[in-house]
């Protein structure tokens, strides 16, 4: 490209024109509230010279639920997935999103945005995953006589990113819808610290205690926003145990965790992964102490 090239920006008025677009130009960047690509200097000799703004299709701002799941379009906003009192799906969501900066920029991200950005997972993924929440993806396929097919698949979050952690989309690809179960448990834990910059290390949990037994626990790490931790075996060591626990029981839970996680390479990262994960067992014990909060 030469130096007098211009960035294409281009509206798309509904779901048909935006597939079609972005099946033609795949290396496009999509872009809804601009909040991560407002951080990163765009070259003209880059790789994208396109923008596909989404952020106001009707299609992908729609809210709606059932007796089971609440589902959102893509384009949704944070500060709109507050105002419709997503709480009700699980307080650790509603916690979450309330600390996702300040309210100017809640007002432009969106939950897309969030899950898509490619070199980091940001807030919301853990809690998700943690809700078990499931992807419709969109695409457009060529037929052989030219005519277009649109095509869609759900899958669980879970499948959604790569083996290096990026979201593993096709070609063309698009996330355009996300459908989350409502869950019933009665504590949720979430703390972030943030490390440096804009590295953080965090730890989500929801859990059931029934009359101080643990019936469901579900617990899950992001090491400096760039892979999230979870071991469904740890999860089930817990599974059963009646809390508060021993002191006992609470050194062999704690010198147990470098059994189901790699030792992190960063020193103070292990020292708040062992610390963080404290804090959620003494909480356990205590159910009234749940929240969140953040440090700086």
């Amino acid at each position: 490209m030469t130096e007098n090239t211009a960035f294409h920006v281009h509206i798309p008025q509904n779901m048909t024109v935006l597939l079609n677009l972005y099946n033609k130009a795949p290396r496009s960047l999509i872009m809804a509230g601009g909040t991560h690509l407002m951080n990163h200097t765009m070259k003209p000799d880059g790789e994208h010279h396109s923008i596909l703004a989404v952020g106001q299709l009707d299609e992908l701002k729609k809210i709606s639920r059932t007796d089971r799941y609440i589902e959102l379009g893509s384009c949704v906003t944070i500060n709109e997935m507050i105002d419709a009192q997503l709480g009700v799906a699980s307080p650790l969501l509603l916690d979450t999103m309330s600390h996702m900066g300040p309210y100017p920029i809640r007002n432009v991200s969106t939950i897309g945005g969030n899950l898509c950005i490619p070199e980091k997972r940001m807030d919301l993924f853990p809690v998700l995953l943690l809700m078990d929440a499931r992807m419709e993806l969109r695409h457009v396929k060529r037929k052989r006589n030219g005519r277009a097919s649109y095509k869609s698949r759900w899958i669980h979050i879970n499948s959604f990113l790569d083996a290096e952690g990026r979201p593993d989309l096709a070609e063309g690809e698009i996330l355009s819808r996300i459908r989350i179960p409502f869950y019933d448990g009665s504590f949720h834990f979430h703390r972030k610290v943030n490390i440096q910059d804009n590295d953080f290390f965090t730890i989500n949990a929801l859990a059931s205690l029934d009359k101080g037994v643990l019936s469901d626990v579900r617990v899950a790490f992001t090491n400096g926003g760039l892979f999230i931790l979870r071991s469904r075996d740890m999860e089930a060591n817990l599974m059963g145990r009646r809390f508060p626990l021993t002191r006992k029981e609470l050194d062999e839970v704690m010198s147990g965790l470098s059994r189901y996680f790699s030792k992190p390479e960063n020193p103070y990262e292990e020292y708040l992964m062992n610390s963080l994960f404290r804090q959620l067992l003494e909480s356990l014990a205590d159910p009234s102490d749940t929240g969140d909060f953040s440090l700086q």
